[in-house]
């Protein structure tokens, strides 16, 4: 009959979150503020304050573990600017102290425009040559040899002297066309993009190097209006590979809260603060890290590099509680991508205090155990020995458990005591105390989902009609693809009638589920409805439940059957007995239970847990029936 080898159920998981405290030894006069927890006190950590963790009326409130709070960012944006101190990316980068040289690259008489191409020492000899129509065309403005042919005053032999104004096919070397007062005219060179070079019509071929905001190159670059805009900027580069027009953006700076400790330099704890990307980086990808504290400083300038092919780095940093705010919030920026997380910092000694423990409600069976978390408030400054104990003899745990250095929180395994004991986890540090609950229920006499109660006709008619099923254990159990089977009452070999439960349908511990017929009258819902796949026979017939490989012979193994009335093929003998049209037949909460304490009895809110494979012994006969669904609640045995 019972499936109970065959381990058809959820492991036991099922905690829950409700914190309550007991325990102390003065019933009469309990005293709040004397550091033992007495009778209705929650919590006494001998003191009165409020805003702790144990409040001046020695009941408990949850503390809030602040790392610190968001912030607005800082001032700086790499989106507007291109990052560099003289600005390569703001409208016009034709201004005084803009994508040019000191003198300018674009401004003033200009130094690339038609009729002239360098003032001053120009890119000539002393005649000069640059002046007149072009230092480049017609016959020729230059000297001796050759101030240039065609339209370029830096091929043929030379464009000038000493100083060249380009020699070969760059006319962007060091004292070239892109220093002091001269930029290059109609080609400022192959190169163009040096260390002082901005460039007119050609930008350069580079025009991503150390002063440059370009990244295309040419007019659109360091120019007016289109400027660098595509850029988010570094400090030193707003054209690079590892700016914002990389494929990867910025899409996380987490964990949102972290701590530093006060002196040292490294990761954050207890965990590591890190920049995360949408996709592998291609090449390193820069990202650029501020503060809004001074106590807070970010390495490398703020710069925190991920490496091609990773998508996130560790930021880096150092702590200095004096230096500013204690809480810092860090900014991380990528183009227009930025995110934010707080950093608090901890002074070099700072003790850290009990949080709580969790699940602050533990329920088990006798010997079960479960993993239970001690949570501080800060991370231990070094290794942190906390006392542990039970009450009520409700179970065992170790006699202390460690928080490591730099840690928030350990792990230790409560070990549930005899059955039917309540009692409290306590967890102990410098005097003060945090506790959860915990309770011991009594093992589950069935360990796998029965057919709880049937009615295979109802006041309306043969077919209104019902099967409920219950879930006696300490688990919730998916029976999404089961199986509910029907057989006629005798000489039946096969089962005839057959519906597959809806698939994600669950039963909670100690909970119901209502399978109906089409024409089921009841107020109560059914979760699930068979339609006119199978009519049961109100003078006897086998329903019986099991998973999706359930066939249909009569004589295999399912988790569950009824054989009812005039059934030739039961548990054991069937359940004899016609109910009244409103009655069904129901399973029994124990061995003792009858009709009148399953209907208005002792046995009422007991759940249905009977099972001896024997149906006759198992079921008892209702005048009125009680279908329960997965709303109805659950009951306990």
């Amino acid at each position: 009959m019972s499936w109970s080898s065959r381990h058809l159920l959820v492991p036991l998981s099922a905690v829950l979150l409700v914190l309550s405290a007991c325990g102390g030894d003065d019933d009469k006069n309990p005293v709040c503020g004397n550091g033992i927890i007495e009778s209705g006190e929650a919590c006494d950590d001998g003191n009165r304050t409020e805003g702790d963790r144990c409040n001046n009326s020695c009941q408990v409130t949850t503390p809030v573990i602040d790392a610190g709070t968001n912030d607005a960012g800082s001032d700086t944006d790499a989106g507007i600017d291109a990052g560099t101190e003289t600005d390569a990316g703001t409208d016009d980068a034709g201004t005084v102290t803009d994508a040019g040289t000191e003198t300018d690259a674009g401004t003033g008489t200009d130094a690339g425009t038609g009729t002239d191409a360098g003032t001053g020492t120009d890119a000539g000899t002393g005649t000069d040559a640059g002046t007149g129509t072009d230092a480049g065309t017609g016959t020729d403005a230059g000297t001796g040899t050759d101030a240039g042919t065609g339209t370029d005053a830096g091929t043929g032999t030379d464009a000038g002297t000493e100083t060249d104004a380009g020699t070969g096919t760059d006319a962007g070397t060091e004292t070239d066309a892109g220093t002091g007062t001269d930029a290059g005219t109609v080609d400022a060179g192959t190169d163009a993009g040096t260390e002082t070079d901005a460039g007119t019509v050609d930008a350069g071929t580079d025009a991503g190097t150390e002063t440059d905001a370009g990244t295309d190159g040419g007019a659109i670059d360091a120019g007016p209006a289109p400027d660098a805009g595509t850029d988010a900027g570094t400090e030193t580069d707003a054209g690079t590979e590892t700016d914002a027009g990389t494929t990867a953006t910025l899409s996380a700076l987490e964990p949102a809260a972290v701590f530093a400790r006060s002196g040292t330099t490294g990761q954050t704890i207890p965990e590591s603060l890190e920049v995360t990307l949408s996709a592998e980086a291609a090449t390193d990808v820069v990202v650029q890290v501020s503060s809004s504290s001074p106590s807070v400083v970010v390495a490398n300038n703020g710069q925190v590099t991920v490496p091609a092919g990773s998508r996130s780095a560790a930021v880096i940093v150092t702590a200095d509680e004096a230096a500013g705010s204690p809480k810092a919030t860090l900014t991380a920026t990528l183009g227009s991508d930025s995110r934010t997380a707080t950093v608090r910092v901890l002074g070099a000694t700072e003790q850290a205090s009990l949080a709580y423990l969790s699940p602050e409600t533990v329920s088990l069976a006798s010997g079960e155990t479960a993993n239970v978390t001690v949570t501080l408030d800060i991370p231990a400054a070094a290794a942190t020995s906390i006392a542990l104990s039970t009450t009520g003899n409700v179970g065992s745990v170790p006699a202390t458990v460690t928080v490591p250095a730099n840690e928030i929180s350990a792990k230790f395994i409560f070990t549930a005591g005899a059955s039917g004991s309540t009692g409290t986890i306590v967890a102990t540090l410098n005097g003060q105390s945090v506790s959860a609950q915990a309770k011991v229920t009594a093992a589950p006499t069935t360990n796998h989902i029965v057919i709880s109660e049937v009615a295979a006709a109802g006041s309306t008619g043969a077919d209104d009609e019902f099967v409920e099923l219950y879930n006696p254990t300490n688990a919730e159990v998916n029976i999404g693809g089961w199986k509910l089977q029907y057989m006629k009452a005798t000489t039946g070999t096969v089962y005839t009638g057959e519906f597959v439960i809806p698939t994600g349908s669950k039963i909670a511990a100690h909970g119901f589920f209502l399978l109906t017929q089409s024409k089921y009258s009841g107020a109560v819902k059914g979760d699930a409805n068979w339609g006119t796949t199978f009519s049961m026979g109100g003078a006897g017939g086998h329903i019986r439940i099991g998973p999706s490989t359930l066939g249909t012979g009569a004589s295999e193994k399912a988790v569950d059957k009824l054989g009812y009335g005039t059934a030739d093929s039961p548990e054991g003998s069937a359940i004899k007995g016609t109910p009244a049209a409103a009655g069904s037949y129901e399973r029994k909460a124990n061995a003792a239970s009858s009709a009148s304490t399953m209907e208005s009895g002792v046995d009422k809110t007991k759940g249905n847990s009977q099972d001896t494979d024997v149906n006759g012994a198992d079921f008892v006969i209702r005048t009125t029936r009680d279908p329960q669904n997965k709303a109805s609640g659950t009951e306990v045995p």
